[in-house]
């Protein structure tokens, strides 16, 4: 409808009941943003929209891509909620009880707001609680993490020192022998040295060789676990890589 026509269809019975100059004109602007609004809102339909609270019921909103969608469903309810309640305002300005039939149609349009209302609380309740629930799974695999790596630290610095007792434990045996020996050498012919000499070489070549294995396996365990340390480090990386990409995804899969 033509604005002007508009205006003149609302003023004109309006001038018959002794309405202010002042009250037509802003019953004229009114018109015209009604007007406008009806062009723009021509098809949309009027009431034929399931509500929000219907589509989504109390409890309904259990993972990131539903609460996205509940809250971008809200967004466009509350467009098409506002363009219905300047179309109902044009009606309003159309019959006899002008305020009376405004009022309803606020009250219809705050219930309306209400429900969308409720689900918007529930979806972005759920994100905080996710964003909640994430972090502590961030920080409870950090701790785990941290708590394995104090454990392993604390094992090998027990290893080193039980390593280290028992080299000193060696050192003071082959000391004690060298001493023993050294006193029953005393008084021996300059050949019977010698032969104890070479005698003491050989068991030590033989003790050597006894123990070979041994530090081929400590040796062995070393690499192992410097190993498992690095192995456990590309897991920890991996799996922060893998959680910073999956924020990424959730925070582009909310982006309108």
């Amino acid at each position: 409808m033509d604005k002007n026509v508009m205006r003149g269809l609302i003023a004109a019975p309006l001038r018959h009941r002794g309405v202010s100059s002042i009250a037509l004109a802003r019953l004229a602007c009114a018109a015209a943003l009604i007007s406008a609004a009806s062009v723009a809102s021509a098809d949309t339909p009027t009431n034929a929209v399931t509500p929000l609270a219907e589509r989504y019921p109390a409890g309904s909103i259990k993972s990131e891509q539903t609460a996205a969608a509940a809250l971008a469903q809200g967004a466009d309810d509350r467009r098409v909620l506002a363009t219905q309640y300047v179309l109902d305002q044009r009606e309003c300005y159309a019959k006899f009880l002008v305020s009376s039939c405004l009022e309803d149609a606020k009250d219809r349009k705050r219930e309306a707001e209400k429900s969308i209302k409720q689900v918007e609380i529930e979806a972005n309740t759920y994100r905080r609680q996710a964003q909640v629930d994430d972090r502590d799974q961030s920080l409870a695999a950090q701790h785990a993490n941290d708590q394995a790596e104090t454990a392993r630290r604390v094992q090998e610095q027990k290893d080193r020192q039980a390593a280290t007792e028992r080299h000193t434990r060696e050192s003071d045996g082959k000391r004690a022998q060298v001493q023993q020996r050294i006193d029953q050498s005393q008084g021996q012919a300059p050949d019977a040295r010698i032969r104890e000499h070479e005698a003491r070489v050989a068991q030590q070549q033989a003790e050597d060789a006894a123990r070979a294995p041994e530090r081929e396996a400590n040796a062995a365990a070393r690499q192992q676990r410097i190993k498992d340390a690095e192995q456990h480090r590309q897991e920890v990386e991996r799996k922060k890589a893998e959680s910073e990409r999956e924020r990424a995804d959730k925070k582009r899969s909310t982006q309108p």
